[in-house]
């Protein structure tokens, strides 16, 4: 997460196509930590939300706030007809739904 500069990642899964199976956050990480788990022998599996919520890569910025507000999320992932094809994280909704910076 680190070097890919994100908050969560899409986990993929063991089958054909490596369809994505998850989402792992830094926050499932944080947790794990605080709760004591040794992050060496913890795998992503027992952290990972499987099968979360998706929202269509057509959804308006407030249907994607609304998705995150009523399910208590920081991440969605995006998908079109074909599967997931991103995750939209809340600083690119609040960015969105305030706009660009003031000058």
């Amino acid at each position: 997460m680190k070097h890919a500069g994100s908050a969560a990642l899409a986990v993929l899964g063991a089958q054909h196509g490596n369809p994505p199976i998850g989402v792992i956050t830094e926050a499932d990480i944080a947790a794990a930590v605080a709760d004591g788990r040794d992050v060496n022998t913890t795998r992503i599996h027992d952290l990972l939300t499987a099968r979360p919520a998706a929202i269509p890569a057509a959804a308006s910025i407030r249907d994607a706030a609304r998705t995150m507000v009523h399910g208590g999320l920081r991440q969605v992932p995006v998908a079109d007809g074909t599967g997931w094809i991103g995750i939209v994280d809340i600083a690119d909704v609040c960015g969105a739904l305030l706009g660009p910076p003031a000058t």
